[in-house]
């Protein structure tokens, strides 16, 4: 996980710095293209950032978030 200011140093050292929110199915992502054109996939959870994966464009960024829900029932993970 990372905070504000280590998102901010990984873009600067990974990304193009062109960088987009989104919001699907409940959860916050932010969408970061790299160098290499793909696109990093962060959750974003009260103003921690979480790496998730990375797709090779926003469609498939996107296609990928649209599978992810929250459960809305309590569960416990052991």
């Amino acid at each position: 996980m990372l905070n504000a200011e280590e998102l901010k140093e990984w873009i600067a050292q990974n990304g193009t710095g062109e960088k987009e929110r989104r919001y699907i199915n409940g959860i916050s992502y932010l969408f970061t293209v790299m160098n290499d054109g793909w696109i990093a996939i962060f959750e974003v959870d009260n103003g921690l950032y979480i790496p998730l994966i990375q797709a090779r464009d926003i469609a498939h960024a996107e296609s990928w978030c649209v599978m992810r829900e929250r459960p809305n029932v309590p569960f416990n993970i052991f």
